[in-house]
């Protein structure tokens, strides 16, 4: 069915022909504008009649795409780089146009760099050093020549002037000749150098004599200290056995502030056993000091295997393999030490003879050191088998 068309009304008719003479007008406007903007453009039309007159550069483009950088058009003025709506953005061409001289400047320093190493290594080829300013002996490695501390010289003087080059003869003459010449500088330096030489085995047998008497001296202390060990522990036994004594022999008064041994006191504390560590005993008073009296405090920490074999235990004497008979003797002596502490604080026996004794707050602490102390001598027993 054909479309229908109504005919236009007069208002209408009017609007559509004002419509139509806009755009004529229009049309001529841009056309006009177009040739006196570009009056050779309708030249090259002409010249090329296959061009369209109404073609433009925006098509192109649109159809072409964004052309590409080149710094020949930035030098020259004319670019190519992509733009906004007909301006170009002269920031971005002057960051590359800064970019591409670095490069350039780059490239022509490392071609100096290159020419500048391979200059200095043709120099050096022809550089020489004589022999006696690099190394000792005319050019053989080692200490200078002109070392004033080293016997290079003489050796190089002593040596055999028929397997010299040339250069090593020379310095063989000059230098023997410079002695000659000046023998009593020569002379000079030698007796100062005899003179430095022997401050220098002065200085050295010195630092040995101090630290020889010092290591004399350091052994002395510690002879000294362990004699004065050894004593300590040799009055601490002795208490021990008289304490013990003391114990052994029925009640009494307690110990008093001489060494003669006296029964229990009537009511023990856990300082009065005397237990067989070194800190369980008074040291022996000084001449010089005041005697103090009272007994040392113990605690549990200290009855530990090793204060134990410490104390009952000297330390051998023996230090030849030939002294068999000694330490079978040290050892028999060890084994019956043990064996009588051990009787000693049994806690059966020790529980009948002495636990009344105690005091009742302390029975359960003294309990506990007895167990403790029979554990480390069983262990130290088991050793000894």
């Amino acid at each position: 069915m054909p479309k229908l068309r109504l005919k236009r009304t007069p208002e209408e008719e009017a609007a559509h022909q004002r419509r139509k003479k806009q755009r004529r007008e229009e049309k001529s406007k841009r056309k006009h504008e177009r040739n006196t903007a570009d009056p050779s453009s309708r030249k090259r039309s002409q010249h090329n009649p296959d061009s369209r007159p109404w073609a433009s550069s925006d098509d192109d483009d649109e159809a072409l795409g964004p052309q590409p950088y080149v710094a020949s058009d930035l030098e020259s003025g004319h670019s190519s780089a992509p733009h906004t709506g007909g301006k170009l953005d002269y920031e971005q061409l002057r960051a590359e146009l800064e970019e591409a001289r670095f490069r350039e400047k780059m490239a022509a320093a490392f071609e100096d760099d290159e020419r500048l190493d391979s200059l200095e290594a043709r120099l050096n080829d022809f550089a020489h050093v004589p022999g006696r300013w690099r190394m000792g002996g005319g050019g053989k490695p080692g200490k200078p020549v002109y070392d004033e501390d080293g016997p290079v010289e003489d050796e190089f003087l002593k040596t055999d002037p028929r397997h010299m080059d040339d250069e090593e003869y020379a310095e063989w003459i000059r230098m023997g000749m410079y002695r000659k010449t000046h023998a009593d500088e020569y002379a000079e330096q030698q007796r100062k150098k005899a003179m430095k030489a022997q401050r220098r085995e002065e200085e050295k047998a010195r630092l040995l004599e101090t630290q020889r008497l010092e290591k004399i001296a350091e052994e002395e202390r510690k002879r000294k200290r362990l004699e004065r060990e050894d004593r300590r522990r040799h009055y601490a036994r002795e208490e021990y056995e008289s304490r013990w004594k003391g114990l052994l022999s029925g009640p009494g008064p307690g110990r008093g502030g001489d060494d003669t041994p006296a029964g229990p006191p009537r009511e023990l504390r856990f300082d009065d056993i005397p237990w067989p560590v070194l800190a369980a005993h008074r040291q022996k008073p000084d001449r010089k000091a005041v005697s103090l009296s009272g007994q040392p405090s113990v605690s549990l920490e200290h009855l530990t295997q090793d204060a134990i074999v410490e104390f009952l235990i000297p330390p051998s004497r023996c230090t030849s393999r030939a002294d068999q008979a000694q330490r079978d003797a040290e050892k028999k002596e060890r084994k019956d030490k043990l064996r009588e502490t051990f009787l000693r604080f049994h806690p059966d026996k020790f529980e009948g003879r002495f636990m009344g004794l105690v005091r009742k707050s302390e029975q359960e602490a003294v309990r506990e050191a007895i167990g403790q102390v029979v554990r480390s001598l069983n262990a130290l027993m088991s050793e000894s088998a």
